[in-house]
């Protein structure tokens, strides 16, 4: 077999193992064009491989950690989706130590193109080494790492923010009985001003001897009332009125 020849065959092998047949005879017109761009990309890939499955591209990301790329998935969310289409790349993350594996949320930005063209795009990043990786994959490659630490952390930040979000309830409670507790201080408060107001010279002398020393607020507030109201002059006048 000639180099040409070899070539195109090459071509031919990683343009089937990167598109499912099904798949393909259903992609639309801007799809298909891409997939000859992804197909270029892969033969001239040096860190990107095809698999595990059909579909799939594979890409290592650290020591022991691959990310994989379901090409054929993030093409039938596309379509799926077109009514509100997003730019969500089916990824996920594989430890070969542990064996864990777990979906990631990587997200293409920019003016909405073919997921093919992402699958491009994601391709020419892993062979730039992952910059500027999202933030969602840290979260992940710490699942894969240990999964049975990761699911304990969980639990850990789970439980506190059981915990703090209670705390939080606890204090609105109390603020909102302290809040009720004074609007009802308040209000005994004008009550009982507005009833010693109303009683008789006799009456407020029998009261104000009776009465011990303020002990809080509504009796503090009292004594000086009753003070106030027996220093007045002209004991035979109305009670409270000048």
């Amino acid at each position: 077999m000639d180099a040409i020849s070899e070539a195109k065959e090459n071509w031919k092998r990683i343009d089937r193992a990167l598109i499912p047949e099904k798949l393909l005879v259903e992609m639309p017109q801007p799809e298909c064009k891409g997939l000859t761009l992804l197909t270029d990309v892969m033969i001239n890939a040096t860190v990107c491989k095809l698999g595990p499955r059909v579909g799939q591209i594979t890409a290592p990301y650290s020591e022991g950690i691959e990310i994989v790329l379901d090409v054929a998935e993030t093409i039938e969310h596309r379509l799926r989706a077109r009514s509100a289409p997003d730019r969500h790349l089916e990824t996920s993350v594989h430890s070969l130590e542990t064996g864990a594996r777990i979906e990631v949320c990587i997200v293409a930005t920019g003016e909405a193109v073919p997921a093919i063209d992402d699958c491009v795009s994601f391709v020419l990043w892993a062979e730039t080494g992952f910059f500027h990786p999202p933030s969602t994959l840290d979260d992940r490659l710490l699942y894969v790492r240990d999964p049975e630490l990761y699911e304990r952390q969980q639990a850990a930040r789970e439980a506190k923010r059981k915990i703090d979000q209670r705390i939080k309830e606890l204090r609105r409670e109390i603020a909102r009985e302290e809040r009720l507790a004074s609007s009802k201080a308040l209000l005994n408060i004008m009550l009982e001003r507005e009833r010693v107001r109303n009683l008789s010279w006799r009456e407020l002398i029998a009261e104000h001897e009776s009465a011990g020393p303020p002990t809080d607020d509504i009796s503090s507030a009292l004594y000086h009332l009753r003070i106030t109201l027996l220093s007045m002059p002209a004991p035979g006048h109305t009670i409270g009125q000048h």
